[in-house]
């Protein structure tokens, strides 16, 4: 969960994006926000005392969905006339083929990676798109010190590869020759950052800015155009879409533990 909080460019549809892309709303309408701490200690503590919570609310809410497609008590009219000696009827139980439970099973892989995997993706655009509502204020943090779990020699073979946001990465963004100098630019946002990921972190900025404007702003790049990408990302404390980003973080923790139960169900009913 850690990582997910501090990576660089989360999508909550991994298996049909690229790994740089990897690793989430209901219809809740969520209340006008108010005036919240946005330190980064505050973010991440927020974030996570509430996980676990709407873990449970999500878990809830997809059982509910799966136990439409149950058959009622297919056994007395079982064709196999078999003793299956199968007391707990649950969707997780090996149920043996041809029988009713198993293909209730198969109904729910389908569904969990169809439409209800599309319902999601239509929640996670919604709250992207929120975003627009918000703007910029010009701040630099971003520009100042950008992350990445990959060196700057592995963005450029991954982008020699094909992958578009490595390839938008290193065309704007250079690796800081210490991690001292990173830390210089924004303390708070590099020691909690340290904190928070066991593995190895690479710090970038961007010398194309200029008294906290791009002096470059009409060629830049989608990467930059997009920020932020992970409506969960922690964000400088000075970032005017922390507003965007305390507003919608129940539906974004709720839409990313959805899409981790149903990959779960997937696993074990396959």
């Amino acid at each position: 969960m850690d990582n997910f909080f501090t990576s660089q460019n989360t999508n909550f549809f991994s298996n049909e994006q690229s790994k740089e892309q990897e690793n989430l709303f209901s219809d809740i309408q969520p209340k006008k926000p108010e005036q919240k701490d946005n330190s980064l200690g505050s973010q991440y503590d927020n974030l996570k005392n509430n996980y676990e919570q709407i873990f449970v609310e999500a878990a809830e809410s997809i059982r509910r969905e799966v136990n439409k497609f149950k058959p009622e008590n297919p056994c007395t009219t079982c064709s196999q006339k078999k003793d299956c000696k199968i007391e707990k009827k649950d969707v997780f139980t090996p149920f043996p083929m041809n029988c009713e439970y198993r293909e209730w099973q198969m109904k729910i892989i389908t569904f969990l990676a169809g439409d209800y995997r599309q319902k999601l993706k239509a929640t996670y655009k919604a709250i992207m798109d929120k975003k627009c509502e918000y703007s910029c204020n010009l701040c630099g943090d971003c520009c100042r010190l950008a992350t990445s779990e990959y060196s700057y020699n592995q963005l450029k073979q991954r982008a020699m590869r094909g992958d578009k946001f490595s390839a938008d990465f290193v065309s704007v963004f250079v690796p800081y020759e210490s991690e001292e100098d990173a830390r210089k630019v924004n303390p708070e946002y590099f020691k909690l950052l340290n904190e928070l990921v066991e593995d190895k972190i690479y710090y970038y900025y961007c010398p194309k800015l200029k008294d906290n404007l791009c002096s470059d702003y009409e060629n830049r790049p989608d990467i930059c155009k997009d920020f932020p990408h992970n409506p969960l990302k922690l964000l400088p404390s000075r970032c005017s879409f922390n507003e965007w980003k305390n507003e919608i973080a129940h539906q974004a923790m709720l839409l990313k533990a959805k899409v981790d139960i149903i990959d779960f169900y997937k696993d074990k009913l396959q």
